[in-house]
């Protein structure tokens, strides 16, 4: 029986059991990562805007440059983030023997961050409503910009969106110590160590920036 996104979600443990047994690929994972990085990418876009009204009207030709290396930066993050998350789990993995290639790690890895595109498609509007609905006069003091920016970034529908993000990485969390288990052959106590450990320091890394360093 093929393993199906239902099995994922529901039973994560059936589902990398399921996909042990066939053969490693990392088509369908690189594409949902590219829907998590498109995500990101128009996230980033959205939230420019504003920021971009700041900026003095002869810095307006910079426009589309600053839009492209925003989202371009934002896209190709997501597959940065896709390894690094990869490589530390499977070196967390080591000192509990792990047997299993990193291919296959990165393959379930990548299946994990399916709740994160769900999440981000629950965060999408909140971003639009609340940046679409600001309008900022132009400044030309550098250290104005800052404050507004950290101000604009602060704001409570942000932190809601903050939240939603970090939940959804919960989530994603939960999957990968299955995923992990499987990939690297071990307990699920070690992998649940060693997907905990960075993913709770990331968590609380998050909820301080969000809560009390006035932004991301």
């Amino acid at each position: 029986m093929a393993a199906t996104i239902t099995d994922l979600f529901l039973n994560p443990g059936r589902f990398f059991e399921q996909k042990m047994r066939e053969e490693e690929g990392l088509k369908l994972p690189s594409l949902i990562i590219l829907i998590a990085g498109i995500i990101g990418a128009i996230g980033a876009a959205i939230s420019l805007g504003p920021i971009i009204q700041l900026l003095p009207s002869e810095a307006a030709s910079f426009t589309p440059v600053l839009m492209a290396i925003t989202t371009g930066a934002a896209l190709v993050t997501v597959f940065v983030i896709w390894v690094v998350w990869t490589v530390v789990f499977f070196l967390l993995s080591m000192p509990f023997k792990g047997t299993g290639g990193f291919k296959r790690l990165l393959e379930f890895v990548g299946y994990g961050y399916l709740p994160q595109v769900i999440g981000g498609l629950i965060t999408l509007p909140i971003f639009y409503l609340y940046f679409s609905g600001l309008d900022l006069p132009q400044v030309s003091d550098p250290t104005q910009i800052q404050e507004i920016t950290l101000q604009l970034m602060s704001a409570p529908e942000l932190q809601i969106a903050g939240v939603i993000s970090v939940l959804f990485l919960i989530w994603s969390a939960n999957i990968w110590i299955f995923g992990l288990k499987e990939a690297r052959n071990i307990s699920f106590r070690h992998a649940a160590i060693a997907v905990g450990v960075p993913v709770g320091l990331y968590v609380i890394f998050q909820l301080y920036s969000l809560f009390f360093s006035g932004g991301f």
